[in-house]
């Protein structure tokens, strides 16, 4: 008994030393172990367990903070079965002897052996527990879904044709451990007949990636097996699949002309940058507005009939839906080729994608780099940066993936606005077979349904879960007026709904993902006949016929080089940010023009043109209409719900800077530290004094954050946008809960109300931005914007434009927080 009693000892000396950390992403620098517990039962029954074991009160206290609700969008597997919704934990221990100790006790408890004197808290623990076992290989492979792509992809390879794979090794901050942990892994994979190809350290985003190849052979026994059982892993926190941000380069049907007078050439210098596939240079819709940069020659090598996604992207960034009458961007757009057309033989559908002989991560950080860095940087007046693919393999569950890292990491360093797709789902959902067809509406509500049900298999695609990024979601919409001619039916009638294939939220921590909406086609379906069992498969078959947005593409004839298609999904909606972004930035020039040094200088450009990407953004319709599903599938009308599959909702970028007397917006910027606050003041119109008229106030504030990879808090900077006073002239919240709205790096709220509030002339709203470590210490200033608009409705006739403008002035208070 008493040598039994050592392990408590040990553990609590272990947990209270910090030897062993708890955390809910286990990417600590450097552990000798991490342990998986994986919790049964209702949280609460957990954390009172906790409370109970000398030294792990601790634990207690990290779970209280993330108490949430059940996720209903966990519960339901792809073949429908519902499961119980899991929880996890991790301890990362450098403690050896008290891992092995608990690993023990955990043993003795599945035995079903009496635990000795002064142990029986643990016993009571381990109950709450279905698992408690060391990282392994099921984590490794299943957490990344490398497994389902090697499966796919691998079924024509020979068995000993060497595949490329990524391992993402524990970052060891040890020079000398880490090249040790190297040349294991290349020994090992020397011995299975592979090779090492490359390995790339980035220490900020707490990254160790190393490209290795292995015969086919074994890994098909990796997905037979679910375990490497011929490659020593102890250094390996992931395996990823390698090619995997990738698009169709199937040659578009059906391509139309497009007859119109081309706009103005633009002139100036890049402010808004594609990284994408190669692009047809030469289109009529192209040439002249475009500064290629093409380090790698890949122009030479690539032919016009594979250049399809470089090509639509470029046309959405320059043009906007090609079906409707925009006006083009007044700058050159910057393109680098980062995806080609090399797939290897054993992938059967023909795809731009990543090259597999160089690491991702190292790819992307170089293409941005070479635009701001060195002694002629390629492109540095770049303010944003369209990234309109992702990875399919990847979904976004707790694990920050390592080219999220990379972005937010570059996004604070070169300030930088990265625009990223949520990403596409193509995989059938399914109706009740007596869903009526003629009835839009009946059809539109079950369709949300299943999607509600499966969304769990329907999440962000990597990197959409970057902090710093805005994720742009697909809305159904489009500004085609053709109907469909074959046997596909429209699945929605409401354009303030996601597109049908577009990802859901949420992010890191649970904040908003998708930020907004923007148009991403209205993409059709097809319902398949009954199945026997009550539903109906309803397919999504991919085309290039109306409707959809109208895009430039490479024509079917060799030398055709007006051609056009119709595409859907989240890269069009990006693209489509990107071309909204190029005009706010346009937009903010002609102020600054204008209103001189009253407005913030250019150095706030990326954060002010976040904010109004987002700032106009409306649930509308989508509210409702998503409040009803829940509450048919016997869940909480939750507004975190709403954005889970809405974001802020669908955004109108074209209204945000435009102001007129019914309608005034006004902008701030500047630059806060940890323990700061800013006031400002936003004066209120006379006219409205005691007025009972419908009102509402839109706040949004965005900012950049840098990061820390090895806190579970990740963002380093949290900043919060709070009414000081005459709250009540706000009203009510009508669209994101704001809770969910204060976990990301975008807050943003709509407020309504009519109720008559009286105030002294010269009165104002007062507005406080507070700044607060997040993860870790925050020892930079953090740029931020704040745009505020109030408007009411046009047929009152209250001239507040005119009253807010006398009456303008928004000084600044610097003052220390609490």
């Amino acid at each position: 008994m008493q040598r039994l009693g050592t392990p408590l000892r040990r553990l609590t000396e272990a947990f209270e030393a910090g030897r062993l950390a708890a955390a809910e992403d286990p990417a600590a620098l450097e552990p000798e172990q991490v342990l998986v517990l994986e919790i049964a039962g209702e949280i609460d029954e957990f954390i009172g367990a906790i409370g109970n074991v000398p030294g792990l009160e601790f634990l207690a206290e990290e779970f209280e903070e993330d108490k949430v609700e059940p996720d209903e969008f966990a519960a339901v597997d792809k073949d429908g079965r519902r499961h119980p919704y899991r929880r996890e934990l991790f301890l990362v221990a450098s403690d050896h002897t008290a891992w092995q100790q608990l690993l023990s006790l955990w043993r003795r408890f599945e035995r079903g052996e009496p635990f000795p004197q002064g142990l029986a808290p643990f016993r009571h623990l381990f109950e709450r527990l279905r698992v408690l076992r060391a990282w392994d290989d099921r984590d490794r492979l299943e957490r990344t879904g490398v497994l389902r792509i090697w499966e796919q992809e691998l079924t024509n390879a020979l068995d000993d044709e060497l595949v490329p794979f990524e391992a993402e090794l524990w970052l060891r901050r040890d020079q000398q451990r880490r090249s040790a942990a190297l040349e294991e892994l290349r020994a090992g994979l020397r011995v299975a007949g592979g090779e090492l190809v490359q390995s790339f350290v980035n220490e900020q985003i707490g990254y160790h990636g190393v490209l290795g190849r292995a015969p086919a052979r074994l890994l098909r026994d990796a997905v037979a097996r679910h375990e490497m059982r011929w490659l020593k892993t102890d250094s390996v926190r992931f395996f990823h699949a390698v090619g995997q941000i990738a698009a169709s380069t199937e040659v578009p049907l059906e391509p139309e002309s497009l007859v119109r007078q081309p706009p103005p050439l633009p002139a100036g210098a890049p402010r808004i940058a594609l990284l994408d596939g190669v692009p047809l240079a030469n289109h009529a819709l192209l040439a002249g507005r475009l500064v290629v940069d093409d380090p790698d020659d890949w122009d030479a090598t690539t032919p016009a009939a594979r250049r399809v996604h470089g090509t639509t992207m470029a046309s959405l960034v320059i043009h906007g839906d090609l079906g409707g009458e925009h006006p083009a961007l007044s700058t050159p757009l910057y393109t680098r080729a980062i995806l080609r057309a090399d797939a290897p033989t054993w992938v059967r559908d023909a795809r731009e994608e990543l090259p597999r002989d160089q690491l991702g991560v190292d790819i992307v950080q170089q293409a941005v780099a070479r635009l701001f860095e060195g002694e002629t940087p390629a492109a540095p007046g770049v303010r944003a940066i369209v990234l309109a693919v992702g990875d399919a393999a990847l979904q976004f569950d707790r694990f920050v993936s390592p080219l999220a890292r990379l972005l937010d990491w570059l996004s604070f360093r070169h300030n930088v606005l990265f625009l990223v797709a949520a990403g596409n789902h193509l995989d059938p959902l399914s109706v009740p077979e007596d869903t009526g067809i003629e009835d839009p509406g009946e059809l539109q509500h079950e369709m949300l349904c299943d999607m509600q049900r499966s969304a769990a298999l329907r999440r962000l695609l990597s990197p959409a879960e970057s902090v710093n990024a805005l994720t742009v979601g697909a809305a159904h919409s489009d500004q085609s007026s053709q109907t469909p001619a074959d046997d596909r039916v429209e699945p929605f009638i409401s354009s303030d709904l996601p597109s049908v294939i577009s990802a859901l939220g949420s992010g890191v921590g649970r904040a908003v993902k998708p930020d907004f909406l923007l148009p991403g086609g209205r993409q059709l379906v097809r319902l398949e006949p009954p199945d026997g069992d009550g539903r109906r498969l309803v397919t999504i078959p991919p085309s290039t016929r109306a409707p959809g947005v109208r895009v430039a593409a490479p024509g079917t004839e060799p030398g055709t080089l007006a051609a056009t298609v119709h595409a859907t999904g989240t890269s069009v909606a990006t693209a489509l940010g990107g071309y909204h972004a190029g005009h706010l930035l346009d937009t903010l020039a002609s102020l600054r023009t204008l209103h001189g040094e009253s407005l913030p200088g250019e150095d706030f450009d990326v954060v002010l043109t976040k904010a109004a990407l987002v700032h106009g953004a409306r649930w509308d319709a989508a509210h409702g209409l998503l409040d009803q599903v829940q509450q048919d599938l016997g869940r909480k009308r939750a507004r975190e719900a709403v954005a889970r599959v809405a974001g802020y909702g669908h955004a109108n970028p074209e209204r945000v800077l435009v102001c007129d007397e019914h309608r005034v917006t006004l902008i701030a910027a500047g630059r806060i530290t940890d323990g700061e606050a800013h006031d400002y003041q936003f004066p209120l119109p006379p006219s409205l004094n005691a007025r009972a008229e419908h009102r509402r106030v839109t706040l949004t504030l965005a900012w950049l954050t840098p990061i820390n990879p090895f806190h579970r808090g990740y963002r380093r900077a949290a900043l919060t946008l709070d009414p000081l006073g005459f709250k009540d002239i706000l009203g009510d919240r009508a669209d994101a809960d704001m809770y969910g709205a204060r976990r990301g790096t975008v807050q943003h709220e709509v407020l309504e109300g009519r109720r008559a509030v009286p105030y002294a002339p010269g009165s104002a709203l007062e507005l406080a931005v507070s700044a607060r470590a997040g993860a870790g210490t925050l020892d930079v200033s953090i740029p931020y914007a704040v745009i505020v608009t109030l408007e009411v409705p046009q047929g009152v006739g209250l001239p507040i434009y005119e009253e807010i403008r006398q009456a303008l002035r928004v000084p600044v208070a610097v003052r220390a927080g609490r």
